[in-house]
Protein backbone atom coordinates (compact mmCIF):
# COMPACT_ATOMS: atom_id res chain seq x y z
CA UNK A 1 0.00 0.00 0.00
CA UNK A 2 1.82 3.50 -0.56
CA UNK A 3 0.90 6.79 -0.45
CA UNK A 4 2.05 10.23 -1.65
CA UNK A 5 1.44 13.70 -0.49
CA UNK A 6 -0.57 16.10 -2.79
CA UNK A 7 0.81 19.53 -2.93
CA UNK A 8 -0.89 20.85 0.07
CA UNK A 9 0.64 17.85 2.08
CA UNK A 10 -2.44 15.50 2.69
CA UNK A 11 -1.61 11.96 2.05
CA UNK A 12 -3.48 10.75 -1.21
CA UNK A 13 -3.92 7.57 -2.25
CA UNK A 14 -1.47 6.66 -5.18
CA UNK A 15 -3.47 5.76 -8.67
CA UNK A 16 -2.47 1.66 -8.63
CA UNK A 17 -3.30 1.58 -5.32
CA UNK A 18 -6.62 2.96 -5.60
CA UNK A 19 -7.39 0.35 -8.28
CA UNK A 20 -5.51 -2.41 -6.39
CA UNK A 21 -7.85 -1.46 -3.49
CA UNK A 22 -11.16 -1.17 -5.71
CA UNK A 23 -10.37 -4.11 -7.50
CA UNK A 24 -9.87 -6.26 -4.16
CA UNK A 25 -12.50 -6.61 -1.26
CA UNK A 26 -14.43 -3.71 -1.31
CA UNK A 27 -14.10 -2.68 2.47
CA UNK A 28 -12.11 0.33 3.59
CA UNK A 29 -8.98 -0.71 6.50
CA UNK A 30 -9.63 1.97 8.75
CA UNK A 31 -7.68 2.71 11.88
CA UNK A 32 -9.17 4.84 14.06
CA UNK A 33 -7.36 6.49 17.42
CA UNK A 34 -9.06 8.42 19.81
CA UNK A 35 -8.19 9.17 23.93
CA UNK A 36 -11.60 9.16 24.92
CA UNK A 37 -13.54 5.91 24.92
CA UNK A 38 -15.53 3.86 26.99
CA UNK A 39 -12.79 1.80 29.39
CA UNK A 40 -13.56 -0.93 31.82
CA UNK A 41 -13.69 1.56 34.52
CA UNK A 42 -15.52 4.37 32.94
CA UNK A 43 -17.86 2.40 30.07
CA UNK A 44 -19.52 6.28 29.78
CA UNK A 45 -16.92 7.99 28.24
CA UNK A 46 -16.20 8.48 24.43
CA UNK A 47 -19.72 6.87 24.22
CA UNK A 48 -20.56 8.50 20.84
CA UNK A 49 -17.52 7.95 19.59
CA UNK A 50 -17.62 4.16 20.22
CA UNK A 51 -21.44 4.16 18.78
CA UNK A 52 -20.23 5.62 15.35
CA UNK A 53 -16.86 3.13 15.44
CA UNK A 54 -19.24 0.43 16.06
CA UNK A 55 -21.51 0.95 13.13
CA UNK A 56 -18.57 1.85 10.76
CA UNK A 57 -17.06 -1.73 11.91
CA UNK A 58 -20.08 -2.87 9.96
CA UNK A 59 -19.05 -1.41 6.26
CA UNK A 60 -15.50 -1.40 6.99
CA UNK A 61 -12.60 -3.68 8.94
CA UNK A 62 -11.89 -1.06 11.39
CA UNK A 63 -9.16 -1.49 14.28
CA UNK A 64 -9.11 0.92 17.28
CA UNK A 65 -6.03 2.24 19.22
CA UNK A 66 -6.54 4.55 22.42
CA UNK A 67 -3.80 6.13 23.43
CA UNK A 68 -3.35 6.38 27.24
CA UNK A 69 -1.45 9.25 29.16
CA UNK A 70 0.66 8.44 31.71
CA UNK A 71 3.92 10.19 33.71
CA UNK A 72 5.91 7.60 36.15
CA UNK A 73 5.02 8.08 39.10
CA UNK A 74 2.39 11.07 38.84
CA UNK A 75 -0.12 9.55 36.87
CA UNK A 76 0.94 5.26 36.15
CA UNK A 77 -1.26 3.11 33.48
CA UNK A 78 -4.29 2.09 34.78
CA UNK A 79 -4.01 -1.70 34.94
CA UNK A 80 -6.64 -2.17 32.03
CA UNK A 81 -4.17 -0.33 29.80
CA UNK A 82 -1.38 -2.95 30.76
CA UNK A 83 -3.38 -5.95 30.19
CA UNK A 84 -4.11 -5.80 26.60
CA UNK A 85 -7.34 -4.76 24.60
CA UNK A 86 -10.76 -4.56 25.91
CA UNK A 87 -13.79 -5.27 23.99
CA UNK A 88 -16.62 -2.58 23.45
CA UNK A 89 -19.70 -3.26 21.31
CA UNK A 90 -17.99 -5.97 19.57
CA UNK A 91 -14.92 -3.71 19.29
CA UNK A 92 -11.83 -4.76 20.42
CA UNK A 93 -9.93 -1.68 21.74
CA UNK A 94 -6.13 -1.56 21.46
CA UNK A 95 -4.41 0.57 24.50
CA UNK A 96 -1.47 2.35 23.81
CA UNK A 97 0.36 3.92 26.48
CA UNK A 98 1.44 7.28 25.64
CA UNK A 99 3.72 9.98 27.63
CA UNK A 100 3.19 13.31 28.32
CA UNK A 101 4.13 15.91 30.42
CA UNK A 102 0.90 16.75 32.94
CA UNK A 103 -0.10 20.09 33.14
CA UNK A 104 2.60 21.61 30.96
CA UNK A 105 3.80 21.60 27.64
CA UNK A 106 0.34 21.15 25.80
CA UNK A 107 1.80 22.19 23.05
CA UNK A 108 3.80 18.58 22.73
CA UNK A 109 1.08 16.26 23.19
CA UNK A 110 0.36 15.63 19.78
CA UNK A 111 4.03 14.43 19.04
CA UNK A 112 3.54 12.05 22.16
CA UNK A 113 0.26 11.02 20.77
CA UNK A 114 1.95 10.40 17.46
CA UNK A 115 4.78 8.37 19.09
CA UNK A 116 2.27 6.29 21.08
CA UNK A 117 -0.03 5.22 17.94
CA UNK A 118 2.41 4.51 15.77
CA UNK A 119 4.39 1.43 16.56
CA UNK A 120 1.06 -0.16 17.18
CA UNK A 121 -0.07 1.00 13.50
CA UNK A 122 2.91 -0.32 12.26
CA UNK A 123 2.05 -3.77 14.00
CA UNK A 124 -1.39 -3.11 12.14
CA UNK A 125 -0.10 -3.33 8.40
CA UNK A 126 2.14 -6.39 8.61
CA UNK A 127 -1.23 -8.56 9.16
CA UNK A 128 -3.41 -6.39 7.33
CA UNK A 129 -4.13 -3.81 4.64
CA UNK A 130 -4.32 -0.37 6.03
CA UNK A 131 -6.12 2.63 3.81
CA UNK A 132 -6.05 5.00 6.29
CA UNK A 133 -6.54 6.83 9.99
CA UNK A 134 -9.25 7.93 11.08
CA UNK A 135 -8.58 10.41 13.79
CA UNK A 136 -11.16 11.68 16.63
CA UNK A 137 -10.62 15.21 18.11
CA UNK A 138 -8.40 17.69 16.72
CA UNK A 139 -6.20 17.71 18.73
CA UNK A 140 -3.99 15.78 20.26
CA UNK A 141 -5.34 13.15 18.01
CA UNK A 142 -5.96 14.99 14.79
CA UNK A 143 -2.42 17.11 14.87
CA UNK A 144 -0.72 13.77 16.30
CA UNK A 145 -2.00 10.99 13.04
CA UNK A 146 -1.68 14.21 10.75
CA UNK A 147 2.02 13.57 11.32
CA UNK A 148 2.09 10.24 11.97
CA UNK A 149 0.16 9.83 8.22
CA UNK A 150 2.70 11.97 6.74
CA UNK A 151 5.69 9.42 8.19
CA UNK A 152 3.69 6.31 7.25
CA UNK A 153 2.10 7.05 3.86
CA UNK A 154 -1.43 7.35 4.90
CA UNK A 155 -4.20 8.92 4.35
CA UNK A 156 -5.63 10.66 7.41
CA UNK A 157 -9.41 11.91 7.90
CA UNK A 158 -9.91 13.58 11.23
CA UNK A 159 -13.12 14.78 13.00
CA UNK A 160 -14.04 17.50 15.55
CA UNK A 161 -16.52 16.85 18.17
CA UNK A 162 -16.52 20.09 19.89
CA UNK A 163 -12.89 20.36 21.86
CA UNK A 164 -11.58 22.53 19.16
CA UNK A 165 -13.58 25.65 20.14
CA UNK A 166 -11.90 26.36 22.87
CA UNK A 167 -8.22 25.32 21.35
CA UNK A 168 -8.67 26.83 17.79
CA UNK A 169 -7.91 30.49 19.22
CA UNK A 170 -5.07 28.54 21.52
CA UNK A 171 -1.68 29.91 20.95
CA UNK A 172 0.82 27.34 20.29
CA UNK A 173 -2.28 24.71 19.71
CA UNK A 174 -5.02 26.14 17.21
CA UNK A 175 -2.10 27.15 14.49
CA UNK A 176 -1.07 23.42 14.79
CA UNK A 177 -4.87 22.48 14.40
CA UNK A 178 -5.51 24.65 11.73
CA UNK A 179 -2.67 23.38 9.87
CA UNK A 180 -3.40 19.72 10.48
CA UNK A 181 -7.09 19.99 9.66
CA UNK A 182 -5.59 21.52 5.85
CA UNK A 183 -3.22 18.98 5.21
CA UNK A 184 -5.70 15.59 6.51
CA UNK A 185 -7.55 14.13 3.48
CA UNK A 186 -11.01 15.09 4.83
CA UNK A 187 -12.46 16.64 7.94
CA UNK A 188 -15.58 15.57 9.66
CA UNK A 189 -17.31 17.84 11.61
CA UNK A 190 -20.47 16.67 13.94
CA UNK A 191 -22.31 19.99 13.58
CA UNK A 192 -22.33 23.17 11.19
CA UNK A 193 -21.09 25.66 14.26
CA UNK A 194 -17.81 23.59 14.23
CA UNK A 195 -17.53 23.68 10.30
CA UNK A 196 -18.19 27.21 10.61
CA UNK A 197 -15.76 28.14 13.64
CA UNK A 198 -12.85 25.98 11.84
CA UNK A 199 -13.62 27.98 8.20
CA UNK A 200 -13.03 31.18 10.30
CA UNK A 201 -9.78 30.17 11.52
CA UNK A 202 -8.83 29.07 8.06
CA UNK A 203 -9.76 25.90 7.80
CA UNK A 204 -10.62 25.07 3.73
CA UNK A 205 -13.94 24.56 3.63
CA UNK A 206 -14.16 21.97 1.03
CA UNK A 207 -12.51 19.79 3.15
CA UNK A 208 -15.06 19.57 5.88
CA UNK A 209 -18.35 17.38 5.71
CA UNK A 210 -21.06 18.11 8.57
CA UNK A 211 -22.10 14.47 9.58
CA UNK A 212 -23.77 14.84 12.89
CA UNK A 213 -24.02 12.19 15.37
CA UNK A 214 -27.00 9.79 15.94
CA UNK A 215 -29.54 8.10 18.36
CA UNK A 216 -30.45 4.78 18.85
CA UNK A 217 -34.16 4.86 18.55
CA UNK A 218 -34.73 1.74 19.62
CA UNK A 219 -34.08 2.92 23.24
CA UNK A 220 -34.97 6.57 23.25
CA UNK A 221 -38.32 6.91 22.29
CA UNK A 222 -41.76 8.48 23.80
CA UNK A 223 -43.39 6.10 26.22
CA UNK A 224 -46.18 7.05 29.29
CA UNK A 225 -44.09 8.70 31.88
CA UNK A 226 -46.46 7.05 33.98
CA UNK A 227 -45.03 4.17 33.47
CA UNK A 228 -41.64 5.27 33.38
CA UNK A 229 -42.15 7.19 37.29
CA UNK A 230 -43.74 3.83 38.48
CA UNK A 231 -40.69 2.48 37.81
CA UNK A 232 -38.12 4.56 38.94
CA UNK A 233 -40.36 5.13 42.42
CA UNK A 234 -41.11 8.65 41.41
CA UNK A 235 -43.84 11.22 42.59
CA UNK A 236 -46.25 10.78 39.71
CA UNK A 237 -47.72 14.24 39.89
CA UNK A 238 -44.23 15.97 41.22
CA UNK A 239 -42.54 18.53 37.92
CA UNK A 240 -39.27 16.44 37.43
CA UNK A 241 -36.30 18.58 35.20
CA UNK A 242 -33.59 15.90 34.06
CA UNK A 243 -30.24 17.05 33.14
CA UNK A 244 -27.74 14.40 31.35
CA UNK A 245 -24.00 15.10 30.89
CA UNK A 246 -20.30 14.54 32.85
CA UNK A 247 -20.00 16.25 36.12
CA UNK A 248 -17.38 18.82 34.76
CA UNK A 249 -17.90 22.61 34.73
CA UNK A 250 -18.65 23.15 31.19
CA UNK A 251 -21.68 21.62 31.76
CA UNK A 252 -22.56 23.96 33.97
CA UNK A 253 -24.78 21.57 36.75
CA UNK A 254 -24.25 24.85 39.42
CA UNK A 255 -25.80 27.16 36.74
CA UNK A 256 -29.07 24.47 36.25
CA UNK A 257 -28.73 24.14 40.17
CA UNK A 258 -29.42 27.64 40.80
CA UNK A 259 -31.89 28.00 38.14
CA UNK A 260 -33.85 24.98 39.62
CA UNK A 261 -33.64 26.61 43.35
CA UNK A 262 -35.77 29.32 42.14
CA UNK A 263 -37.89 27.43 40.34
CA UNK A 264 -38.63 25.80 43.82
CA UNK A 265 -40.17 29.35 44.45
CA UNK A 266 -43.31 28.19 41.43
CA UNK A 267 -43.40 24.44 42.04
CA UNK A 268 -42.30 23.35 45.87
CA UNK A 269 -42.75 19.47 44.46
CA UNK A 270 -40.45 19.91 41.57
CA UNK A 271 -37.44 17.62 41.63
CA UNK A 272 -34.33 17.64 39.37
CA UNK A 273 -32.22 14.57 38.25
CA UNK A 274 -28.70 14.93 37.11
CA UNK A 275 -27.22 11.70 35.47
CA UNK A 276 -23.71 11.83 34.97
CA UNK A 277 -19.95 10.77 36.74
CA UNK A 278 -17.11 12.54 37.27
CA UNK A 279 -14.62 13.22 34.73
CA UNK A 280 -11.17 14.87 34.49
CA UNK A 281 -12.46 17.91 36.52
CA UNK A 282 -12.27 15.61 40.16
CA UNK A 283 -12.94 18.84 42.59
CA UNK A 284 -16.64 19.14 40.84
CA UNK A 285 -18.59 16.60 42.23
CA UNK A 286 -18.06 17.57 45.43
CA UNK A 287 -18.63 21.17 44.79
CA UNK A 288 -21.79 20.53 42.71
CA UNK A 289 -22.72 18.22 46.04
CA UNK A 290 -22.21 21.06 48.43
CA UNK A 291 -23.77 23.72 46.30
CA UNK A 292 -27.22 21.36 46.59
CA UNK A 293 -26.39 21.04 50.28
CA UNK A 294 -25.91 24.77 50.98
CA UNK A 295 -29.25 25.83 48.63
CA UNK A 296 -31.49 23.54 50.87
CA UNK A 297 -32.38 21.38 47.91
CA UNK A 298 -30.78 17.80 49.02
CA UNK A 299 -33.97 16.53 48.74
CA UNK A 300 -35.37 17.60 45.54
CA UNK A 301 -32.17 17.52 43.42
CA UNK A 302 -30.59 13.92 42.74
CA UNK A 303 -26.82 13.12 41.81
CA UNK A 304 -27.35 9.82 39.56
CA UNK A 305 -23.74 9.43 38.84
CA UNK A 306 -23.22 7.32 35.47
CA UNK A 307 -26.69 5.84 34.60
CA UNK A 308 -26.89 2.66 31.72
CA UNK A 309 -28.31 4.09 28.48
CA UNK A 310 -32.02 1.98 28.81
CA UNK A 311 -31.95 3.87 32.52
CA UNK A 312 -31.15 7.10 31.07
CA UNK A 313 -34.48 6.73 28.53
CA UNK A 314 -36.37 5.68 31.27
CA UNK A 315 -35.38 9.08 33.26
CA UNK A 316 -36.35 11.18 30.18
CA UNK A 317 -39.26 9.55 29.37
CA UNK A 318 -40.41 10.28 33.29
CA UNK A 319 -39.01 13.93 32.59
CA UNK A 320 -41.32 17.20 32.40
CA UNK A 321 -38.77 19.16 30.72
CA UNK A 322 -35.29 18.42 29.73
CA UNK A 323 -32.50 20.92 31.09
CA UNK A 324 -28.88 21.39 29.98
CA UNK A 325 -27.04 24.61 31.12
CA UNK A 326 -23.54 23.98 29.03
CA UNK A 327 -21.45 26.50 27.53
CA UNK A 328 -19.57 24.45 24.38
CA UNK A 329 -21.18 21.61 22.29
CA UNK A 330 -20.30 20.08 19.33
CA UNK A 331 -23.56 17.97 18.44
CA UNK A 332 -24.98 17.33 21.85
CA UNK A 333 -26.26 13.97 22.16
CA UNK A 334 -27.52 14.23 25.44
CA UNK A 335 -30.42 16.73 23.49
CA UNK A 336 -30.76 14.66 20.52
CA UNK A 337 -31.71 11.72 22.71
CA UNK A 338 -34.16 13.85 24.92
CA UNK A 339 -35.80 15.30 21.96
CA UNK A 340 -36.22 11.32 20.47
CA UNK A 341 -37.78 10.70 23.96
CA UNK A 342 -40.51 13.17 23.04
CA UNK A 343 -39.60 15.47 25.43
CA UNK A 344 -39.38 19.24 25.39
CA UNK A 345 -35.70 20.43 25.84
CA UNK A 346 -34.42 24.24 27.42
CA UNK A 347 -30.67 24.66 26.80
CA UNK A 348 -27.82 27.12 25.46
CA UNK A 349 -27.12 28.09 22.37
CA UNK A 350 -23.83 26.36 21.81
CA UNK A 351 -22.76 24.08 19.26
CA UNK A 352 -26.07 22.71 17.05
CA UNK A 353 -28.30 23.43 19.53
CA UNK A 354 -29.85 25.94 17.60
CA UNK A 355 -30.34 23.54 14.96
CA UNK A 356 -32.33 21.18 16.46
CA UNK A 357 -34.31 23.39 19.29
CA UNK A 358 -36.52 25.43 17.84
CA UNK A 359 -38.05 27.87 19.85
CA UNK A 360 -41.19 27.42 21.48
CA UNK A 361 -41.39 24.31 19.35
CA UNK A 362 -40.27 21.70 21.29
CA UNK A 363 -37.82 23.94 23.56
CA UNK A 364 -36.17 27.24 24.56
CA UNK A 365 -32.99 28.89 24.33
CA UNK A 366 -31.37 30.59 26.94
CA UNK A 367 -27.68 32.21 27.16
CA UNK A 368 -24.92 30.55 28.66
CA UNK A 369 -24.90 31.31 32.55
CA UNK A 370 -27.95 32.98 32.73
CA UNK A 371 -29.43 31.83 36.03
CA UNK A 372 -32.79 34.09 35.81
CA UNK A 373 -33.52 33.20 32.39
CA UNK A 374 -32.93 29.65 32.61
CA UNK A 375 -35.40 30.04 35.61
CA UNK A 376 -37.76 31.18 33.71
CA UNK A 377 -37.43 28.86 30.95
CA UNK A 378 -37.72 26.03 32.53
CA UNK A 379 -41.05 27.63 34.44
CA UNK A 380 -42.47 28.16 30.72
CA UNK A 381 -42.02 24.82 29.64
CA UNK A 382 -43.43 23.30 32.74
CA UNK A 383 -46.30 25.37 32.02
CA UNK A 384 -47.19 24.07 28.75
CA UNK A 385 -48.78 21.25 27.03
CA UNK A 386 -46.51 19.37 25.12
CA UNK A 387 -46.92 16.37 22.40
CA UNK A 388 -44.02 13.98 22.86
CA UNK A 389 -44.45 12.14 19.46
CA UNK A 390 -44.34 15.42 17.31
CA UNK A 391 -41.22 16.35 19.27
CA UNK A 392 -40.03 13.51 18.64
CA UNK A 393 -41.25 12.76 14.77
CA UNK A 394 -39.22 16.86 14.34
CA UNK A 395 -35.85 15.36 15.22
CA UNK A 396 -34.44 14.70 11.54
CA UNK A 397 -31.34 13.17 12.51
CA UNK A 398 -30.20 9.30 11.03
CA UNK A 399 -29.63 6.07 13.03
CA UNK A 400 -25.84 5.21 13.72
CA UNK A 401 -26.02 2.76 10.57
CA UNK A 402 -27.02 5.62 8.34
CA UNK A 403 -23.77 7.93 10.06
CA UNK A 404 -20.80 5.17 9.02
CA UNK A 405 -22.49 4.91 5.76
CA UNK A 406 -22.17 8.83 5.29
CA UNK A 407 -18.38 8.78 6.84
CA UNK A 408 -17.50 5.73 4.54
CA UNK A 409 -19.01 7.71 1.33
CA UNK A 410 -17.07 10.56 2.39
CA UNK A 411 -13.84 8.37 2.98
CA UNK A 412 -14.20 7.14 -0.52
CA UNK A 413 -14.85 10.61 -1.79
CA UNK A 414 -11.83 11.77 -0.87
CA UNK A 415 -9.83 9.59 -1.43
CA UNK A 416 -10.70 9.22 -5.09
CA UNK A 417 -10.31 12.65 -5.55
CA UNK A 418 -7.23 12.87 -4.49
CA UNK A 419 -6.08 9.95 -6.69
CA UNK A 420 -7.63 11.40 -9.70
CA UNK A 421 -5.28 14.64 -8.86
CA UNK A 422 -2.02 12.55 -8.57
CA UNK A 423 -3.03 10.78 -11.95
CA UNK A 424 -3.60 14.40 -13.60
CA UNK A 425 -0.30 15.61 -12.36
Amino acid sequence: MHAQPSPTGAMTLAPECEAARRSGPSRLGVVSVCRILPTPVDPAAGTFVASRLAALSQVADVSVIQPVPYFPVARSLPEWAITGPHTVRGLSIEPAPMFYLPGVLKSLDSRWLARSARRRIELLRQGRRIHLIDAHFGYPEGVGCVRLGQALGLPVFVTVRGSETDLLPTPGIGPQLVRALNAANGCISVSHALRDLAIEHGVDAGRIRVIPNAVDRGVFRPAPPEAARRALGLDPAAPLVVSVGHLIAGKRHHVLVRAFSGLQRLHPRAQLAIIGGPAYERSYPGELARLVTDLGLGSQVRLLGRVPQPLVSTWLQAASVFALATHREGCCNAVLEALAAGRPVVTTPVGDNTHFVREGVNGFLVGVDDVESLGRALAAALARGWDPQAISRGLEVGDWGEVARQVVDFFEERLTAGAAHVSNE
